[in-house]
């Protein structure tokens, strides 16, 4: 591995660890530890990457101070040229040797000038859901907040600038165009909800451009934060200015798992009566699903602290629906990457019947 990566690898390991995310996945893990093999896995590699962080620095100034207090460091220069001698030698005649099977080579990837391009799109997409989720967070806060006499409300100004300052507005769908040219708080409470269920599609595409160095799991995150979206309408060049995306192996991986949420979720949602399917062999299915897993707590998979199969009927839905909005939006996405749904120039739209989905059907 070149000092690169290795150094790249060392910075997301200190980015994870001071994620918010990170400490309130832990706290879920801690109040399940008790039952559940998982959260004592969990724990076991963050108290390790803890200790990477941590305690190896401490290790190395610690051993350097005692090369310094035993005059032992007057040798290193002259170490240091055996040490790669010795190093490279032992590459030398070991690499011949390597009979490792090689893995198999990834999908063709799109030429550079063309990632250049799907970045851009991405990158604007982002500041666009970015935009209505701060709407959304404002609209719903004054709803439920009393502002003070005379207090002016610019955040319906604020957006319109932002979006008109990167050629945003004219490539808005006309109805997402409507909403947004709405007077600060008047949107309707579903309007707001509606939008609001879209900030793990923001969440995503912070992942997919490098914003953000992990993605959790559908039932680590069921509840949303408007802060993601109010740092990029302050500062949109963040997301705009990057260089990097992620690859495409990465994001399969998020698509299964959000994928398989999906599928145990619906299963269970039959199985109670929450959900009516159109095959009636589905309701079979979903029962032999729902009781092979019910009460398991090291295999079920989980919403929050509990399992799918204690969970509350609101939360289960609410699931299923971040898990299939999740899958749809990664399938999305790597049929971009493979150039088999080229983007825009305009935008999907967020507030018709198929908000959020982006189906590849």
């Amino acid at each position: 591995m070149s000092p690169q990566k290795e150094r790249s690898q060392h910075t997301s390991v200190v980015l994870i660890l001071f994620r918010k995310a990170t400490w309130y996945e832990a706290g879920l893990s801690l109040r399940r530890v008790h039952k559940d093999p998982r959260a004592r896995k969990h724990l076991l590699g963050l108290a390790l990457l803890v200790a990477l962080v941590v305690l190896v620095p401490i290790v190395g100034i610690a051993y350097l101070g005692m090369l310094i207090g035993t005059g032992a460091w007057l040798f290193v220069p002259f170490v240091i040229p055996v040490m790669w001698w010795i190093r490279r030698s032992n590459k030398q005649e070991f690499e011949p040797l390597n009979i490792a099977p090689k893995p198999e080579p990834p999908p063709p990837a799109l030429a550079d000038p063309d990632l250049v391009l799907l970045r851009r799109f991405l990158a604007e997409l982002t500041i666009l859901y970015a935009v209505f989720l701060d709407r959304a967070g404002s609209e719903r806060f004054l709803k439920e907040k009393q502002l003070p006499e005379g207090a002016e409300i610019v955040t319906r100004r604020t957006h319109f600038e932002l979006l008109r300052s990167f050629n945003l507005l004219e490539r808005t769908a006309a109805p997402d165009r409507d909403l947004l040219m709405m007077p600060d708080g008047h949107w309707e409470s579903a309007t707001i909800n509606r939008v609001a269920a879209e900030i793990d599609v923001l969440r995503l595409l912070r992942w997919i451009l490098g914003l953000d160095v992990h993605l959790p799991l559908i039932g680590y995150q069921l509840r949303g934060d408007f802060t993601i979206a109010h740092e990029l309408v302050l500062a949109p060049q963040k997301a705009l200015d990057g260089t990097s995306m992620i690859d495409a192996d990465p994001i399969r991986v998020g698509h299964d798992a959000a994928n398989s949420y999906f599928v145990r979720c619906f299963a269970e949602a039959v199985h109670r009566g929450c959900v009516t399917p159109n095959n009636p062999d589905a309701t079979g299915w979903a029962a032999k699903v729902s009781e092979s897993l019910r009460g398991k707590q090291d295999e079920d998979l989980i919403l929050g602290t509990v399992l799918v199969s204690e969970a509350e009927d609101k939360d289960l839905m609410w699931a299923m629906t971040l898990a299939r909005k999740r899958t749809q939006f990664l399938e999305w996405t790597l049929n971009l990457l493979q150039g088999t749904a080229p983007p825009g120039p305009a935008f999907p739209s967020m507030v018709e019947d198929e908000i959020g989905a982006l189906s590849t059907d």
